[in-house]
This record gives C-alpha cells, structure tokens and sequence, in this order.
C-alpha cells in the first residue's frame, strides 16, 4: 500500500509541474521546452583538526540547470564551497576583518593591493611576548569594495587569556583603476604595524579585530600618463561583544562581507578614534604661503604636500578634503620635517612621477595629537607643475581665488582662499 500511495503522491506532483510549466508557457509566451529547470543539492561534512581545539564545517552547494532547445538538452552544474571554523568549549578562535574608507583623487575608480601575511603581537601569562602569523597573505584585494564594509580576511586559533596589542602586515603591491585602466602605484608606506586601540583580551569561543586601512591615493603624472602614488595608515580595533552577536555566525567565513554603516558600536569607535585634520586658516601672495593645519583626530598624523592652484583648474568642489584629479599647472610643495614647505618645481617629461617619486620617499611632518603647525613658505610661488617648458607657468595674483589642499597618510583637508 504505502508503495502504490508513493507512487500516486509522485504522479501528482510530476502532473502539477506539467501544469506550472505550461501555465508559464501560456503567460510568458516562451515555448515549455524552453523553460530552464533547476535542481539545488546541498550538503554538510564536519570534521576536527588535530589540534582539538576547533571544527571545521565545509558546505558545498550544488545548483544544477537543465533546460531544453530544439538543438537538444543543455545542462550546467555550479559548485559553491564554503568552510566554517567554529570553536570548540574551552578554546578561542580570533577573526581577522579589514574595511576601508580611502581618499581617493579625482577620477579613481577602484584601489587593489597585494599584502602579506599578518602578524598579531600578543602577550600570555607565563608565556611571555610573541609575534603569531596568519595565512599567505593575499591579492587583488579591492579596498574601494569595502567603504562601510568589513570583510574576513584570516582566522586564527589562539589560547584564552592571551592580550593582544599590535597587528602587523605589508602592503606589497598596489594597482588603480584609472579611466577604465589599470596603473601599477608606488606604495609609500606599506610597512604597517597598527595599534589595537585598548588591546584585545582573547576570551573563549569568538573573538573579531577589525583593521581600519585608510589609504590616500593621488596622480603624480599627468592625465595620458598617470603616476599613482599610495600612502596608508591603519587603525585596529576590537569587536565588541555586541557586534559579535550581530556577526558571530558568519564571521567564521574567509572572505564574508558585512555592512558596518548602520552599525551603532562601529559608528561609535570611528568617531572617537578616527583620524582627520583641518586647515584651520591659510593666507597667500605672490611671495609668501602660510598654512595653520591642526589635527582634529586620534592619534599622530604626517603631513606630506601641499596643493596650491588656481580655482578655474579645480571643479566645483563639493567638501572638504578634495584631492585633484591631477596636479599639472598647480604649485606643489613637499612638507618637510620642520613644517617648512619645498617647492616640487618639476616640469613635463616621460615619467616624471619617478623624479616626484624620489623626493616623496623624505620623511614628511609627524603633527601630533591634538596639535597644530604652521606651514610656511617664503619666495616665489609658480604654477608650473608638469607644464611643459614652452608653456609660461603664471603667478599668483591678487585678488585672485585660489585652491589650497594639505595632504597627508590618510587624512586631507582643503578650502579655498583669496590672494592678499
């Protein structure tokens, strides 16, 4: 009995699937052999390492799609596979997640980067200091992709009771994406060794830090012969246990990604702990710049140029913090140790951004928590950046509007200031 009943429960619904796709054929006006059919199998495996101290669950899912033409049957099969670490009772597992929020120049459209493998600084009880490696590192990372979003990059088991300060990794190659093109960047500072701010306690079961990258990127070159150049600061922070709870069943996942932007507890610590600075005024002639810069964030910032052009080379700008397109026919400054500013006179050749390039590797201003600096300059200031020699660089004029901008490893700030 309990056959033939199986029997006509599978009749009916083999015929009410007859009767779906007709109906759709009907309605769609696309033929019933035409209509694709899909069968979705999913399966989980669990298995523990030797350590003991953590299980892995793999899910692979298989999505399988038919569909029939007059040519005969085409069938495509896609596999996903996925890999979960959760801890087991008594141990702790440390999630590694970066996000991105860049300050990008005009016209850029994506920022990838190659990095190394991370190290974490950690202290144990009765163990002492040490330097824990994750992973091989990775590539193509697109950090344009993660503005507001957090992504996992590596996870690591580590003992309870272990507190964690530093984090470590290089950024080892960088590309843009400029115009529809990619261009190779020159990373001025891809040594990071960032600060966990208030450290991370490891506790059992989950724990998550969150690295803050905050690249600048800015054109050297010109507009047909672009050179990108690439400076980086990064911040670390702890997970609180209410964003563990919001994320804690994914953050076991290599490469998930999750909004941060509507998250209270992350909102929070970027205020309280971000970097920025602002120009707090600036006055300039045609012999004399003066900046008064001041840093309104967390922590020391380095100052590295200064931008000075002619409002009409600049679009309208819409905020604060404006980076050029490019910089041809604007005054250039480096900042250098002593708040001084040197002017970058370089004029138009084939990679002129190797000849910029070699004056960006000085040391720029270090302008410490809370303070501020003035940034001088005294002679004549010129518009002559990547002009070529037949063009005549022009002067500064009074009573002309002109674009100022300070830039610096992830923080920039610009206005606008009339010529006195």
């Amino acid at each position: 009995m309990s056959s033939k009943r199986d029997v006509i429960v599978s009749g009916f619904i083999a015929l009410a699937a007859a009767i779906i796709i007709i109906a759709a054929s009907i309605f769609t006006g696309i033929a019933p052999h035409q209509i694709p059919t899909s069968t979705m199998v999913q399966t989980t495996t669990t298995a523990s390492p030797t350590t003991q101290s953590s299980a892995s669950s793999t899910t692979t899912t298989q999505l399988t799609t038919t569909s029939s033409s007059p040519t005969g049957i085409i069938t495509q099969t896609s596999t996903i596979t996925s890999t979960t670490t959760s801890p087991t009772a008594g141990k702790a597992i440390l999630s590694i997640l970066f996000t991105d929020p860049p300050r990008l120049a005009e016209g850029v459209q994506a920022v990838y980067i190659n990095y190394s493998k991370i190290g974490i600084h950690y202290f144990r009880p009765n163990a002492g200091y040490g330097w824990k490696w994750i992973g091989e590192g990775g590539e193509n990372l697109e950090l344009t992709s993660l503005v507001d979003v957090a992504q996992v990059i590596g996870l690591t088991e580590i003992e309870p009771g272990s507190h964690i300060n530093l984090i470590r990794f290089n950024i080892t190659e960088a590309q843009v994406k400029y115009k529809n093109e990619l261009y190779p960047a020159f990373v001025r500072t891809g040594n990071l060794t960032v600060t966990i701010i208030g450290g991370l306690e490891i506790t059992e079961g989950s724990n998550g830090l969150i690295v803050d990258i905050q690249p600048t990127v800015f054109n050297m070159g010109t507009a047909e012969e672009p050179y990108f150049v690439l400076t980086a600061v990064a911040k670390g922070y702890p997970v609180p246990e209410e964003g563990l709870e919001e994320i804690r069943d994914h953050m076991h996942v290599p490469g998930f990604k999750f909004m941060l932007r509507d998250r209270f507890w992350w909102q929070k610590l970027r205020q309280m702990h971000g970097s920025s600075i602002e120009i707090e005024s600036a006055s300039i002639s045609s012999d004399k710049l003066s900046i008064k810069v001041k840093n309104t964030g967390e922590g020391d910032v380095m100052l590295r140029l200064v931008i000075v052009a002619p409002i009409n080379l600049i679009p309208p700008i819409k905020e604060r913090g404006y980076i050029p397109q490019i910089f041809v026919g604007a005054a250039i400054f480096i900042v250098k140790e002593d708040g001084t500013l040197q002017p970058l006179q370089l004029r138009y050749k084939q990679n002129m951004g190797e000849d910029a390039k070699a004056l960006l590797i000085r040391r720029g201003y270090n302008l410490t928590e809370g303070s501020s600096v003035e940034l001088k300059y005294e002679g004549k200031i010129f518009f002559e950046y990547g002009l070529r020699l037949r063009e005549t660089p022009s002067p500064i004029l009074l009573g002309n509007k002109y674009f100022v901008a300070v830039i610096g490893d992830g923080v920039a700030d610009s206005m606008v200031v009339e010529a006195r």
